[in-house]
């Protein structure tokens, strides 16, 4: 009688035992589900505001420069209108992103699922920071190009309006002159002064601007680069950038090489030691 007792005591508990496990494997497997489940929510609202983050700025992207050569006012308050609008809607949608994840991502993450949601929130809010910063890279506001031509316009009709005080004879200007120069006379030996106009100091405030708008393809590649592979990994794609931008800077202001080389070996250097370009 003993003996039919034990047998049945181990039989009912371990039927109480495989109910038991069995539980908590279904508890498990639920609970596995609902962290799946919360990181593929979590991927499936970001993409969603992924592609209304991207639709913005491709609207923005395509629109900026048009407006801003439109806006007649020279603070160009109309482009700035603009621009402030394009970035309250980025600002929203990021706003959006960040309310979400606090509220309702992280309070239902347990350790590990935290982890895993950290790591594709900050991605998400890596890229999509670089979407709203780039929208308005490159837009110029003033026409550089534009201004670049009246300065060398106006140095050309000083070279050809200069004549000897003295003599009359028609004086050859064989260099680049950026403030007033005595130049002599071949044929009378008389000093006369040389004004190459107001316009032509202007230059050097237009230079590096200019020459960075000219090679702004590169400069492009060069921060795809340092966004997908880091710092160092960019560093030559830095150098080519800024040595493009340098030999333009020669172009735009002839006489200034060695200042401009000075100026590039100082670029670098910072590049090189500290990450600043």
């Amino acid at each position: 009688m003993a003996n039919q007792l034990v047998d049945i005591f181990f039989t009912f508990y371990f039927k109480l035992m495989a109910l038991f496990f069995r539980k908590k494997q279904h508890s498990n497997n639920a609970n596995a589900e609902q962290r799946e489940d919360i990181v593929s929510r979590l991927q499936v609202f970001l993409a969603r505001l992924d592609e209304k983050a991207k639709l913005l700025y491709d609207e923005a992207k395509e629109s900026a420069q048009s407006i801003a050569d439109a806006d007649p006012d020279p603070f160009k308050r109309s482009y700035y209108q603009f621009k402030t609008g394009i970035q309250g809607q980025f600002q929203a949608l990021l706003q959006k992103a960040n309310t979400t994840y606090q509220s309702q991502v992280l309070p239902k993450a347990n350790m590990f699922e935290q982890m895993k949601v950290m790591t594709i929130f900050a991605a998400w809010h890596s890229n999509f920071l670089h979407l709203m910063t780039d929208v308005f890279e490159g837009v110029q506001l003033r026409d550089l190009e534009k201004e670049y031509r009246e300065i060398m316009d106006d140095y050309t009709l000083a070279k050809e309006k200069f004549h000897c005080s003295q003599c009359g004879g028609k004086l050859e200007i064989d260099q680049f002159y950026y403030i007033s120069t005595y130049i002599t006379c071949p044929y009378c030996k008389t000093q006369n002064t040389f004004h190459p106009g107001t316009k032509t100091r202007l230059l050097e405030l237009i230079a590096r601007d200019l020459a960075e708008y000219r090679h702004r393809d590169l400069k492009e590649n060069y921060q795809k680069v340092r966004r997908e592979y880091g710092v160092k990994e960019a560093e030559q794609a830095f150098k080519s950038y800024m040595r493009a931008v340098i030999d333009e800077m020669n172009r735009i202001q002839p006489g200034m090489e060695i200042q401009n080389d000075r100026f590039y070996e100082r670029i670098i250097e910072e590049y090189t030691h500290h990450g600043i370009g």
